[in-house]
């Protein structure tokens, strides 16, 4: 746990309305805050200061007071990252949100209009990348988000090339939240260790710097011997202090007010609607379960041995949702099949 009483940062799903139908969705209440309680909630993040604030959905765009609430961020002082699917962006909004001052992330998840368009229903390849090239000649464009699946991990390559043409040197590769679809596309520890030396490689090919958001990805870069740069610039989700987990160490929330741990985790901490967000900052801070969780004692197979537990500590939220157990090991890492024969020898 993070001795700070300062979170990382403030992930904010700010409407759960969506223009698209994306088979990774994972899916939310249909409530929402009201203005006023938003603009509250925004004077509230501002108290906590984090080193940023994301701002995300659904589609951050079809909620009606965005620019307003965008408007006090600013005048609070909040560095803002705007996720976005791309669809709707225009002329005028890119000339609104450089006003305001917003990064802007576009999520590509695929390198060909074929993997891409049966990733996110309704979306037109085309001109998502038309989309991602405006914005990259206004200076908005910060990084093309990526969410990793067994359907488009083979295109790592194409995206890394495909970010450059559009005019950017960014990518951050996400991992798989729970959704629907979450057995049939998550990738397995082979193939994350696959996707892992495609983007390594692709990217010394190209020059474009990625941020892979696995707490296990540079682990896996040291004991393999692979070259990976940390980008120049934060792409909004990295955190360059730390390569670990960092469940708990900032804050996610919900369309409704729900206040999470993590962008992914199954557990509730409370809802802005019924305590101010300091307030559940402060409790889980002082909560012994989330000091428990870094200590490599409390941890089951083969992460209590690992010598990159301090750099890694495993996925925790994908964890509990694989085995029921916040204190098992990750089983996605590419490394836990070397491990697991050590502690099972």
């Amino acid at each position: 746990m993070s001795e700070s009483k300062f979170p990382y940062f403030v992930d904010w799903a700010i409407t759960a309305k969506c223009n698209l139908s994306c088979r990774h969705c994972r899916g939310m209440s249909e409530e929402g805050l009201s203005t006023e309680r938003a603009k509250t909630l925004i004077t509230e993040i501002a108290e906590l200061k984090p080193g940023w604030v994301i701002i995300e959905g659904g589609e951050p765009l079809l909620r009606k007071d965005l620019f307003e609430l965008l408007e006090l961020m600013r005048q609070k002082q909040l560095e803002a990252h705007l996720i976005t699917n791309g669809m709707l962006l225009t002329p005028q909004i890119l000339t609104t949100l450089k006003q305001l001052e917003v990064r802007v992330m576009i999520s590509i998840d695929g390198a060909t209009a074929a993997t891409y368009e049966a990733i996110r229903h309704g979306a037109d390849f085309e001109r998502v990348v038309e989309s991602a090239r405006h914005c990259a000649q206004e200076g908005l464009l910060e990084a093309i988000n990526f969410t990793v699946l067994k359907k488009n991990y083979t295109e790592i390559p194409g995206i890394l090339e495909l970010t450059r043409s559009i005019g950017i040197q960014r990518v951050t590769f996400i991992g798989l939240k729970p959704c629907q679809y979450y057995p049939e596309e998550l990738l397995t520890p082979q193939e994350y260790g696959q996707a892992i030396k495609l983007a390594c490689q692709a990217a010394q090919e190209t020059g474009v710097e990625f941020f892979f958001d696995e707490p296990f990805f540079w682990t896996t870069v040291r004991e393999w011997g692979l070259f990976a740069r940390m980008p120049t610039v934060s792409t909004g989700i990295l955190f360059p202090s730390t390569t670990a987990c960092i469940f708990g160490e900032y804050l996610f929330i919900e369309p409704s007010g729900e206040v999470k741990p993590c962008s992914f985790a199954p557990m509730v901490l409370d809802n802005v609607n019924e305590k101010p967000l300091g307030e559940i900052w402060r409790d889980m801070l002082a909560s012994p379960f989330f000091r428990q969780l870094n200590d490599p004692e409390s941890r089951t197979g083969y992460c209590r041995s690992c010598q990159y537990f301090a750099d890694c500590k495993g996925c925790r939220s994908r964890t509990f949702i694989l085995t029921g157990d916040w204190f098992a090991s990750d089983p996605c890492c590419p490394l836990s099949l070397k491990l697991a024969s050590k502690t099972e020898g």
